[in-house]
C-alpha cells in the first residue's frame, strides 16, 4: 500500500487544520506510541480513558475544557459522537421538562449534527439560510424560529459550516437563548483550535470539537466540552445492571458508549495542544492572508466566492465555470483539474468536481500559497 500524497501541498479544507506537526508525528513513532491500538491504556485503574493519569489524559482534559473555556471535558470518537451525546442529553431534558423535542439546527450543518439527532429521536428544523451568493445564517431567521416553535429542546449553531466557511452569529445568539433558558450547542469543528472561541463568552452550554479537522491531530477523535451543570447530566455513568449477573458499569459513560478512544488519535492530539493553544493567536493574521488570496483568485477568469465577504475562516468555496468549460471538452471531464492540480504538487480539491471547488491554505507558506495561485492561473489558461 502506498501512500501516494507524501510530499504533495494539502488544499483540502477539512484536512488544513488537522495535518500533524512534524516533530509529533517523528515522536509518535520514536516514541512507540503506534505500536498497539491500546499504547494509553495500560495504566489505566478506573476503567475510562479519560480518568487515567499516566499518561496524563485526565490533566489533558482538563485543560482542554479550560482553554475553551468550559469547565468539563470528555474526548469522544469524533465530533459526530460529541453531538450525540449533548442530543441524547438535550433529548432526555426535553421529556422531563415537558419541552417539544426539536433541534433549531443551522441549514448549512454538517450531515453529522442531522445523524446525532435522529439517533438521539429529535427533529430537526432549520432557519433559512440568505441564498446565494453568500448562503449566510442570521440571528433574526434563528429568533423566527425559536418564537415559532415555542420551546426547543436545544438550538444548535455550526461556528463555521463545512459548505462556505461561513461563521454563524454565536455570540448573538448565545445571548438570546441564554434569556430564553433554551440550551445552546455550538459546533465548532471546523474552528476550535483554529480560531479563538469560548463557550462562557458566547453563553454555550456545549461546545463540540474535532480533533482531526481543527486541532492537528489524527483522525478519529472529537471533544465535548460542557458546563458542571450539563456535566451531570451528559457525562452521567452507567446505572444499570444484566438482571442474572448483577455486573455494574459505574466508570462508563453511556452518552459516550462507555469508554472513548484511547490510541494514536489521543496522544497526537495531547502532543499538538501546546501548538494548536499558540496557533490561535495567529488568527487575525490568517484571516488576512485568506483574504488577499481570495483576491488574487478572483483575478482569474470568472472565480467567484461563495459565501460571506470579508471571509472569516480558512474554508473557502469558489464558482468556478472557467473550468466547467474546459472539462465539457476535456478526454477526463470533470476529473481533469485535481489531476492537474497534482501534477502541480497540489493535492485536495474534491475529484470528479470543476464547476465548485473548496479549498483552504491554512498553516502554508507564503511560497505554498504562491504555488497554489500560480497553478489556478496556469489551469484557467488551458481554456485559450
Amino acid at each position: 500500500m502506498e501512500y501516494r500524497y507524501k510530499d504533495a501541498i494539502i488544499i483540502n479544507p477539512l484536512m488544513r487544520g488537522g495535518i500533524v506537526p512534524k516533530d509529533v508525528q517523528e515522536r509518535l513513532f520514536k516514541e512507540g506510541w503506534t505500536e498497539v491500538g491500546y499504547t494509553l491504556c495500560f495504566d489505566c485503574i478506573e476503567g475510562r480513558s479519560s480518568l487515567i493519569t499516566k499518561p496524563p489524559i485526565k490533566r489533558h482534559l482538563e485543560d482542554v475544557a479550560k482553554f475553551f473555556g468550559g469547565d468539563v471535558a470528555e474526548h469522544t470518537f469524533g465530533c459526530r459522537a460529541a453531538q450525540y451525546a449533548v442530543m441524547k442529553a438535550a433529548k432526555e431534558a426535553a421529556v422531563e421538562r415537558k419541552l417539544k423535542k426539536i433541534v433549531i439546527a443551522d441549514p448549512n450543518s454538517h450531515y453529522s449534527t442531522n445523524i446525532a439527532a435522529e439517533m438521539a429521536g429529535l427533529q430537526v428544523v432549520e432557519p433559512p439560510h440568505t441564498g446565494y451568493p453568500e448562503y449566510k445564517v442570521t440571528l433574526e431567521a434563528y429568533e423566527e424560529k425559536i418564537d415559532a416553535i415555542g420551546e426547543p429542546a436545544l438550538v444548535m449553531a455550526t461556528h463555521a459550516d463545512p459548505y462556505y466557511g461561513n461563521i454563524s452569529p454565536v455570540e448573538e445568539l448565545g445571548k438570546l437563548c441564554y434569556e430564553k433558558e433554551i440550551p445552546f450547542l455550538v459546533n465548532a469543528a471546523y474552528t476550535g483550535g483554529v480560531m479563538p472561541i469560548n463557550i462562557k463568552d458566547i453563553k454555550a452550554d456545549f461546545l463540540t470539537l474535532s480533533a482531526h479537522k481543527s486541532m492537528a491531530s489524527l483522525a478519529p477523535l472529537g471533544y465535548l466540552v460542557t458546563t458542571y451543570e450539563w456535566s451531570k447530566r451528559v457525562f452521567a455513568v452507567s446505572k444499570a445492571a444484566p438482571d442474572w449477573t448483577g455486573r455494574g458499569f459505574g466508570k462508563k459513560i453511556p452518552g459516550l458508549f462507555g469508554c472513548s478512544v484511547g490510541g494514536l488519535p489521543l496522544a497526537s492530539s495531547i502532543m499538538s495542544f501546546p501548538l494548536v493553544k499558540k496557533r490561535v493567536k495567529e488568527w487575525p493574521e490568517w484571516e488576512k492572508k485568506i483574504n488577499a488570496f481570495i483576491d488574487k483568485l478572483e483575478e482569474i477568469d470568472d472565480l467567484m466566492l461563495l459565501g460571506e465577504r470579508p471571509h472569516r475562516h480558512h474554508l473557502m468555496h469558489f464558482e468556478t465555470p472557467v473550468f466547467w468549460e474546459i472539462s465539457k471538452h476535456h478526454r477526463r471531464r470533470g476529473f481533469f483539474l485535481a489531476e492537474e492540480m497534482f501534477r502541480r504538487g497540489i493535492v485536495g480539491l474534491h475529484k470528479g468536481l470543476s464547476k465548485h471547488v473548496k479549498l483552504s491554505i491554512y498553516g502554508l507558506t507564503d511560497e505554498e500559497i504562491e504555488k497554489v495561485v500560480n497553478a489556478f492561473e496556469e489551469i484557467a489558461a488551458m481554456k485559450e
